[in-house]
């Protein structure tokens, strides 16, 4: 996915299902998202929705991308991740704060050594089609979606046992602290009596569409390539959606997106808006902008399979050479933060927030002291008798991307560290560092941007599917080839512990070791900037670190207190 391809797949599989690793390399999709040097005040969207509809019409919104099926098997972005969530429920669901809270079950209790969970099930739901759902729906969903390679999240799960039709017990192979935020809660739920006959591979399932859900809208047409069309559900369990009817709409050109919100063509935009964009928007006194964190973020990847990215303090120098102020200021006009070297958001509250530095008479010494020196005095470093000249990988269709690298390539050249851009077309990019989406112990790169969508960072545990040495299988996000096996240790006791006076020691410990070894660069996090027509319709909610996308923009007043 960088960002289609990899916002794609990436979505796909950060959230939950791949997806919650979320992310990709954005280009213009979510790579495109404005960032802010601080958290964002003005124009913030409510926190709950009005109880008015839309005057007249359907409302039109605006999306990206063909989503392909959106299913929970099936979708192409982080927004279609959303958008599955629209139609279909999980277990829990995240609120607008982040908090999982229930939904289609209500109840989740772990057994003290952390290894069963026993759930309670909603009561009196109805799929659209008037089936009623059960335990063995989910169940089944849980099975179908792990054997599909679409749930890693619930990749702990041994067992699964009903209690009548609304009691079910979970085993896990090992605790799981965040199995109820990160599986329960990033998972949705499929109807077995639709899916039942599907073959669990990727291949098969990459044109059905499903359809039907439990969730908040019915989904009633899909014209691929051009739209989706969804109902409201009058017995959805939290209430009627406040809005009759939704046409997402897909138009892929950001400009061509602006020009119908001008012209009342659509109601909102729902990816956020490129910097460059922000401004103009705000002078349109029709049109007005929601803004809050956005936890999509761009990193720096060394191929660690190689040299000289294998030494620890080849990675520390290149760091230390990179300002990341600037580029916020430069590339992201001002409107984003600079990632703490621990890599998590400064936002989140678990985050240490050590600053990058940026320290180019560091990063010389560190580069002298690894070896890495200029024999000849032509200002250009060699490795193995030869001038270095490493290329770093963008996509050539990422303005953000390239703007990047560019300042990047002079940084690093101004501490002797021959580069230079090595910006691709995305399907050329991928097939590099990260070919057929399997990562792999010797990736064929040098370096390169990548981007993550929001669920790698509010789903603590993420991080061991970016950083596990067991590339490809659980480290199916560890596109560096750097193998780190006390990083790997000191992630296990944080997503197995069963005390949860240990996690925060248990984090932090995580976070410090990260930023000793650095398997790669945090630089930079977008803040989320979502244009729409109040006149149109006011009720958006934004959720914390991703935008108004999200089921909650579309729910009636008091619609997060459902027990």
């Amino acid at each position: 996915m960088k960002n289609k391809i990899q916002t794609l797949i990436v979505s796909i599989l950060c959230f939950s299902i791949v997806l919650t690793a979320c992310g990709s390399p954005a280009t213009a999709t979510a790579t495109d998202s404005p960032v802010m040097t601080e958290s964002p005040v003005a124009t913030e969207a409510p926190t709950e929705a009005p109880t008015e509809a839309p005057e007249e019409g359907p409302l039109v919104v605006l999306v990206d991308n063909d989503e392909g099926p959106i299913t929970p098997a099936n979708f192409n972005t982080f927004i279609g991740f959303w958008m599955v969530g629209w139609i279909y429920d999980s277990l829990y669901i995240r609120s607008p704060e982040l908090e999982p809270i229930p939904s289609l079950a209500t109840s989740a209790t772990p057994s003290e050594d952390g290894l069963t969970w026993t759930l309670t099930l909603r009561e009196g739901v109805k799929w659209h089609d008037g089936e009623t759902f059960d335990v063995n729906d989910v169940i089944f969903s849980y099975n179908f979606l792990i054997a599909a390679g679409r749930a890693n999240n619930l990749g702990a799960i041994d067992t699964m046992e009903a209690n009548g039709d609304y009691g079910l017990t979970i085993n896990l192979k090992e605790p799981q602290p965040f199995f109820l935020n990160e599986g329960l809660a990033g998972t949705f739920i499929l109807p077995e009596h639709i899916w039942k006959d599907q073959v669990a591979t990727s291949g098969e399932l990459s044109q059905f569409q499903g359809m039907i859900g439990t969730g908040a809208y019915k989904l009633v047409e899909v014209e691929p390539g051009q739209y989706y069309r969804l109902q409201s559900n009058p017995d959805y369990f939290r209430g009627e959606p406040v809005v009759p009817e939704i046409i997402a709409k897909i138009v892929k050109d950001r400009t061509q997106q602006f020009n119908q919100l001008r012209t009342s063509e659509a109601a909102a935009v729902l990816s956020s808006v490129p910097p460059a964009f922000v401004a103009e928007l705000e002078s349109n006194e029709d049109i007005e902008i929601a803004k809050g964190s956005d936890f999509f973020n761009y990193i720096f990847y060394t191929n660690g399979s190689r040299e000289p990215f294998d030494d620890p303090a080849v990675r520390q120098a290149i760091s230390k050479a990179i300002d990341t102020k600037t580029l916020v200021e430069v590339v992201l006009l001002g409107q984003g933060v600079e990632l703490p070297i621990n890599w998590y958001h400064p936002d989140l509250p678990w985050s240490l927030n050590i600053p990058h530095v940026f320290d180019p008479a560091a990063a010389n010494a560190e580069l002298d002291a690894a070896g890495l020196l200029d024999g000849d005095g032509d200002g250009i470093r060699e490795l193995n008798g030869t001038n270095t000249d490493f290329g770093i990988l963008c996509d050539v269709n990422n303005p953000v991307e390239v703007r990047a690298t560019e300042l990047i390539a002079g940084w690093l050249n101004d501490v002797g560290l021959g580069s230079h851009q090595n910006c691709l077309d995305i399907d050329s990019s991928v097939a590099l560092i990260w070919p057929n989406f399997v990562a792999v112990a010797e990736p064929d790169y040098d370096m390169g941007i990548w981007g993550w969508s929001s669920g790698p960072q509010f789903q603590r545990g993420f991080i061991k599917f970016l950083t596990n040495c067991e590339f490809g299988t659980v480290g199916w996000g560890n596109l560096t080839g750097i193998c780190d096996p006390e990083l790997d240790d000191l992630v296990g006791q944080l997503t197995s512990n069963t005390d949860p006076s240990k996690t925060e020691g248990f984090g932090q410990q995580v976070q410090e070791r990260f930023t000793e070894n650095l398997p790669f660069i945090p630089l930079m996090s977008p803040g989320g900037n979502f244009a729409y027509r109040p006149a149109a319709y006011d009720g958006w909610v934004y959720l914390k670190g991703t935008g108004i996308v999200t089921i909650w923009s579309f729910l009636p007043e008091g619609a997060q207190d459902i027990p």
